[in-house]
């Protein structure tokens, strides 16, 4: 009957990259540093993350188990990987309504 509601294989695998792509430009010890390079790092981060959401919206028509799935998921896995809770929620809701809102474009009602 549900089919595929509950499925959330493709948002735990985005969220696992999105995270690894967090960690490997901007570890959680140098999310405060205020350079050149780390400014360099936060835009190529945002640009990996908009690239992916558009690449998950694409594939896959997601409901809204699996985009509210998406923001714990990625909380968790930032907080794992070290980050505060602030910075893992606010990054989360930010990635959740980045794809709800790509999702939006892609596939207008």
């Amino acid at each position: 009957m549900f089919g595929n509601f509950f499925n959330t294989s493709d948002v735990d695998t985005f969220a696992i990259l999105v995270v690894r792509e967090l960690v490997k430009g901007l570890p959680p010890q140098h999310l405060d540093t205020q350079s050149k390079q780390a400014e360099k790092a936060r835009t190529r981060i945002d640009d990996k993350v908009r690239s992916h959401a558009q690449q998950l919206v694409d594939n896959h028509r997601l409901n809204i188990y699996q985009k509210a799935k998406l923001g714990g998921r990625l909380q968790d896995g930032l907080l794992a990987a070290g980050y505060p809770e602030s910075f893992s929620k606010s990054f989360a809701y930010d990635v959740v309504r980045l794809v709800a809102l790509t999702s939006t474009q892609t596939h207008p009602k």
